[in-house]
């Protein structure tokens, strides 16, 4: 990513809330203290938090106070292409929807405004192979955060995750493999269908 994180500008692409959440405060938590830099600096939260703000998302370290919540959100940050966030959030009969926005601006810069919104309910099966994913890569022990930043451009794949009042988040820069490419490529491409050219897979 480039460091523009000296502005805390970023697009986080997440899905439309579906538990009816309101437009969050400026207040609204995003994140656990030092979940993303292990030295408390709070760049990284404010850079992802005011992406997440302009996208009207809601928090899912919130979330995470209801017991019976769960839901995962991948958001994808690119330097020079447009912000994404896919979320899927599972519901009571074993299917769960999945919301998938864009924004209009760059992942390294200015988020914009949403430009794509689009959600589709995903059937029992698609559901659980996601969640035995989750599962099986051991998202829920991955550790963060990591020192992985090897340059200046590049990417955030950044995965949230709640359930059974857990709030869990991983943030990999510019992943090739691990927990975060895989979960985020299976939102974006497996589930969400999401057409995007090879160039900007980063």
């Amino acid at each position: 990513m480039r460091l523009c994180w000296t502005l805390p500008l970023t697009v986080a692409l997440c899905i439309t809330p579906t538990l009816g959440q309101s437009v969050p405060s400026t207040s609204t938590q995003y994140f656990p203290k030092s979940s993303l830099d292990s030295r408390g600096d709070s760049l990284k939260s404010n850079w992802y938090s005011s992406q997440l703000r302009a996208l009207e998302e809601p928090s899912l370290f919130d979330l995470a106070k209801t017991p019976s919540a769960e839901s995962y959100r991948f958001l994808w940050l690119r330097s020079f292409n447009h912000p994404i966030a896919i979320r899927l959030d599972p519901r009571p009969d074993g299917t769960s929807v999945l919301t998938t926005k864009v924004a209009s601006g760059e992942g390294g810069f200015h988020p914009g405004v949403v430009d794509e919104n689009s959600s589709r309910v995903l059937t029992k099966n698609e559901t659980q192979t996601f969640l035995s994913k989750v599962d099986k890569l051991g998202f829920w022990q991955a550790p963060n955060p990591v020192n992985d930043q090897g340059g200046t451009d590049g990417s955030q794949w950044i995965i949230e995750g709640v359930k059974g009042g857990r709030y869990h988040v991983i943030d990999r820069w510019t992943p090739e493999k691990g927990v975060a490419r895989e979960l985020g490529m299976m939102l974006a491409f497996d589930l969400a269908k999401m057409s995007i050219p090879k160039r900007e897979i980063y």
